[in-house]
């Protein structure tokens, strides 16, 4: 579950002839893999691999930011996992172009997880909120409520308390106000915070619906918004068709289940069933149309 590094000089020749051969293949400068076992892993899992070798290599490194936030298992959006981060004294600064990104502080926190040195949780997180924006952050706070990794009144002292005078603060009490942990998947969390930015009425989580054609079976829906007498159902689709999922026919049943869930919902009273997808939230404009379709009023 790591990469492989150097811990001598004849080991590092060891590695040149390898990575020369094609055997190994650089993953970050200092680290390596192998080809095969690199492709199979998914983003998240390549972070950790990097981050796990460079915490063996370099025991005395403390990791902060969006890095600690990985390690404790909490969601965070793939453009904020580019480079790794650590905490450092005022002393260190941070090379231009560097993978490893330095922060420095004053005083340090030091936790551990996984045999891996990181800040504390509420350090961590107040570093990722006064960092990122409203809908990156939220993906972090609604992660860090779903996983109880502390209640909403915790995370809003939090902020106010350790993000106090930092640049970024206003934003990070907003996510903080915000934050619900009913939200079950960083996409789900990403979507409604387009929906918020946008001016869309904030919708309700999770709520249970009941099947008209058999009244005793529930359905959870990502989203809904109560307009008058008629709903509106958002359901974000964040399944990945892969070829390994078509072969398995997973891929085949996930679309024959939503297709029979959506059957049956849509058969409710005055009720409209809207789908968000990927492509919405890389393109937000048609976001907004689907949303204005569908009936969702605008708060402003």
């Amino acid at each position: 579950m790591s990469c492989v590094y150097a811990r001598t000089a004849a080991e590092a020749k060891q590695i040149e002839r390898r990575v020369a051969a094609g055997s190994l293949e650089v993953v970050m400068p200092g680290l390596y893999a192998r080809p095969e076992y690199w492709s199979e892993l998914k983003f998240r899992q390549r972070y950790l691999h990097r981050v796990r070798a460079l915490a063996q290599k370099h025991p005395d490194w403390t990791f902060c930011s969006y890095t600690a936030a990985v390690v404790y298992g909490i969601s965070v959006s793939y453009a904020n996992l580019t480079r790794v981060h650590i905490a450092v004294t005022p002393a260190q600064s941070t090379t231009p172009g560097s993978k490893i990104v330095r922060h420095r502080y004053i005083r340090r926190t030091r936790a551990s997880e996984m045999d891996i040195a990181v800040t504390d949780i509420d350090q961590t997180i107040t570093d990722c909120l006064v960092d990122a924006s409203f809908v990156e952050g939220l993906i972090i706070a609604d992660s860090v409520l779903h996983e109880q990794f502390m209640s909403k009144q915790h995370l809003i002292a939090t902020i106010d308390k350790l993000g106090l005078n930092r640049r970024g603060v206003v934003t990070a009490r907003r996510v903080a106000r915000y934050a619900d942990g009913l939200s079950e998947s960083g996409g789900e969390s990403k979507a409604r915070a387009l929906i918020i930015e946008r001016g869309w009425q904030v919708p309700e989580l999770q709520v249970e619906l009941f099947d008209p054609v058999e009244p005793g079976k529930p359905y959870r829906v990502d989203y809904l918004w109560r307009i008058g007498d008629r709903l509106i159902i958002g359901e974000f689709d964040g399944f990945i068709k892969s070829e390994k999922a078509v072969e398995e026919g997973k891929f085949a049943k996930a679309q024959f289940d939503e297709r029979q869930r959506e059957s049956r919902l849509s058969m409710l009273d005055n009720c409209k069933i809207v789908r968000l997808c990927w492509d919405d939230l890389k393109d937000p404009t048609k976001l907004d149309r689907k949303l204005k379709v569908a009936g969702v009023p605008r708060v402003g």
